[in-house]
């Protein structure tokens, strides 16, 4: 007989961060472990029903936004069918799963990703989504951050991982040449010494770090001036960072892009042409964007703010700064791996090593589905 999960969740698809790349490794995870899957997302847009569709074993209901049908929807499936478990991938969502846990109707797994859970929330959903959970998941920095405010609760670390369909077969083609076009308006030549940030542009989450890497700027091409900085990522923060680098020296402006949403293929290019992967983020979770610059073999430049600092060794497979909005401290770090090569790469070969000793599918799956027992 089949085991059935229900699953609360935001969305899978709807939006390409570490939420939905969380979520994604989990459906995949109960999939392959033989696991059929009522699935009732929030917040999809419309055409991720064939994404659902595709998935072999997915019963898919979309919530539309509607907040009280879609708690309805929830509920009659609680009532009316049985399953093994429950996952959420949010705790405000999580709320809707707290009255089907005390009827003992369903028991229910959240993962914590950090924002969400910290000062100044969570809200009363939040905080009832977290106390009803049967089981907690959070990376080791956010169960850190969300114990400060709720030291009793019981938070199980489980790491995240690479996409499960990630090769750690790393290519030996040389990088391809890729010609992008500068804020300034030309279009140009992406060369040997590329900086890296790939991220959302959220105007509610300004933590991520493109701000401080369009300001460190001048300062890295005052010794290395062929330097170049790429911020690939989209959002309705894209014109406040635009007009930022805009105000930068016209020298400045000639080595930044900002492309927007870039394709697959595009990343790929993108990440075997940098030179350096920088993100000096101040409010990262997890940080899975680390993780696929470690699996091209790129050193990486993060911060000792948030949970980048379990993911990147400091001297060891990249470099990290104390204060991540010093654009003085930053530009020195970048410096240090754009005029060392050597060091760059030997740093960008151990962080490789490193995603692939702890960060694969395969591991992650095992820890999920041994809190399901």
């Amino acid at each position: 007989m089949s085991k059935r999960a229900l699953l609360v969740i935001t969305g899978a698809f709807a939006y390409s961060g570490g939420i939905a790349a969380s979520t994604r490794l989990a459906i995949r995870a109960l999939l392959d472990s033989g696991y059929e899957l009522d699935i009732f997302a929030f917040n999809e847009t419309p055409d991720a029903a064939n994404k659902y569709a595709a998935l072999p074993g997915v019963r898919y209901h979309a919530g539309n936004n509607a907040k009280l049908g879609f708690a309805l929807m929830v509920w009659w499936a609680g009532l009316t069918r049985r399953y093994a478990c429950a996952f959420s991938d949010h705790i405000n969502v999580a709320s809707i799963l707290a009255p089907l846990a005390w009827l003992r109707l369903v028991r229910y797994i959240v993962r914590v990703h950090l924002i969400e859970a910290v000062a100044p929330n969570p809200d009363a959903q939040g905080r009832l989504g977290l106390r009803a959970a049967w089981r907690i998941h959070a990376s080791e920095f956010a169960r850190a951050e969300v114990r400060k405010a709720f030291p009793d609760l019981q938070i199980e670390v489980v790491p995240l991982a690479l996409d499960p369909d990630t090769h750690f077969d790393l290519p030996t083609l040389p990088p391809t040449q890729m010609n992008l076009q500068a804020v300034a308006g030309q279009e140009r030549a992406l060369r040997e010494r590329v900086v890296l940030l790939v991220g959302r542009m959220a105007a509610g989450e300004q933590y991520k770090g493109q701000d401080v890497l369009i300001r460190s700027l001048p300062l890295i091409l005052e010794r290395c001036p062929d330097a170049q900085l790429v911020l690939a990522g989209h959002g309705d923060d894209y014109p406040r960072l635009l007009a930022l680098a805009h105000s930068l020296p016209a020298a400045a402006q000639e080595r930044v892009f900002m492309p927007g949403y870039v394709s697959a293929d595009q990343l790929e290019t993108l990440y075997r042409t940098c030179a350096v992967f920088a993100m000096p983020s101040r409010g990262e979770g997890f940080g899975l964007v680390y993780l696929e610059a470690m699996r091209w073999a790129k050193p990486c430049v993060a911060s000792r703010a948030d949970a980048a600092q379990f993911i990147v060794e400091h001297e060891q497979t990249g470099l990290l700064v104390d204060d991540p909005q010093d654009e003085r401290e930053v530009a020195a770090a970048l410096l240090r791996l754009l005029t060392d090569p050597a060091l760059a790469q030997a740093y960008g070969q151990a962080g490789y090593e490193r995603a692939r000793r702890l960060y694969s599918f395969d591991q992650f799956r095992a820890r999920f589905i041994e809190d399901l027992t």
